[in-house]
């Protein structure tokens, strides 16, 4: 427990307890970071297959000050990798909000969760531009594979990006000028190549209801096949934590390739709208196959962007991913753009594994890794 003074007067970094949910929610909220219900908040830990054998678990760190308002906050949620035949515990820090009053608590906020003991990893890959200087002061490193700066895009509502893009530019009468700008967009794209069903004998594409036995079988073969690459858990049970409230409220679309009835590959898409600019979007948040086939990639962005029209998305995007899986993605998005910083960033506290951790072949890095699916 540390004390400081600031602006605010002397407050302290304390360990974060389940009783502090209220008011680390209305300190989000204040800064229109979204919280969570907090049933869902409390998923983040109870129920998460990674925390059985972590029973000290830490949940987070609060910043109090003298009058027991928490004015500062981060969540730390543990997640399981494989790699090599060893099971590590990655932490991944979600929900990090100061008030501006205590701001110079940021850095013994994050040094808490940055010295916790008893993990390999520390793991964020939703890292935004304020705290991109935080994890490089933090000695952090970039994931070395995929590129975690840009982003991929296809846009399913042309009308209403236009106007919400015209909104965020501050432009006149945005409705009216998303008349002309979507008519631009919408012949561009005709232009472009666009995913396509797959043609694969035998070969079944649908969506799923859920993650049912068959993505035990899946994992298990997985990381049979990719023994030397770090990969963060897919079991059926992490899954179904994963995406419990998801699945819920039907944020989340899994589709499946199957050959005579073996799933071979699957896709998660995630709603994952802009609040700021009040865009509807989807997001590709995991994609893994057995046998690396481009073509199931494509059908599966296919299904999702039929069904991202069907029901008013403005666009359907996707970020990072590994250099083979976004290989398979440049040539079938018609839109790019570069964002504010690097998404992921890790620290390994284990020197051999850091090195190790250096080589970009061992890294199958997807959004599904950390905090990024969460």
């Amino acid at each position: 427990m540390s004390k400081l003074a600031s602006t605010g007067g002397v407050a302290q970094v304390r360990e974060a307890t389940f009783a502090d949910y209220p008011q680390m929610a209305a300190l989000e909220s204040r800064y229109r970071l979204h919280p969570r219900p907090y049933d869902e908040w409390v998923h983040l830990w109870q129920g998460n297959p990674a925390c059985r054998d972590l029973p000290e678990w830490k949940i987070g760190w609060v910043v109090e000050n003298e009058q027991k308002e928490i004015v500062g906050h981060i969540s730390n949620v543990p997640s399981a990798f494989e790699f090599r035949g060893r099971e590590l515990i990655a932490a991944s820090g979600r929900g990090l909000a100061v008030d501006e009053r205590y701001r110079s608590y940021a850095f013994p906020l994050f040094s808490s969760f940055f010295n916790q003991k008893n993990i390999d990893l520390i793991l964020n890959s939703t890292v935004n531009a304020q705290g991109m200087n935080l994890h490089e002061l933090f000695h952090c490193q970039r994931c070395p594979a995929g590129a975690w700066d840009q982003s991929v895009f296809w846009i399913t509502g042309y009308r209403g990006f236009a106007a919400k893009l015209a909104e965020s530019k501050n432009a006149p009468l945005p409705t009216l000028l998303s008349y002309p700008v979507s008519a631009v967009l919408a012949v561009q794209d005709v232009f472009k190549r666009q995913p396509r069903p797959p043609k694969i004998q035998g070969a079944e594409l649908d969506f799923t209801a859920g993650f049912d036995q068959r993505f035990e079988v899946f994992w298990k073969e997985l990381k049979a096949r990719q023994p030397s690459s770090l990969l963060a858990v897919r079991s059926h049970d992490t899954l179904d934590w994963h995406f419990k409230f998801a699945l819920e409220q039907q944020r989340v679309w899994i589709v499946t390739l199957t050959c005579d009835s073996s799933l071979r590959a699957y896709g998660i898409f995630l709603r994952q709208d802009n609040y700021n600019v009040g865009l509807k979007r989807v997001r590709l948040v995991d994609f893994q196959s057995l046998d690396n086939e481009p073509h199931a990639l494509g059908g599966m962005l296919w299904l999702a962007l039929e069904r991202c029209r069907e029901q008013g998305f403005h666009m359907l995007e996707v970020n990072g991913f590994s250099a083979e899986k976004r290989a398979m993605l440049e040539p079938l998005a018609p839109h790019h753009r570069q964002l504010p910083c690097w998404l992921y960033y890790y620290k390994a506290r284990d020197k051999q594994l850091a090195e190790s951790l250096k080589d970009p072949s061992v890294w199958d890095p997807t959004p599904f890794d950390g905090d990024g699916a969460l």
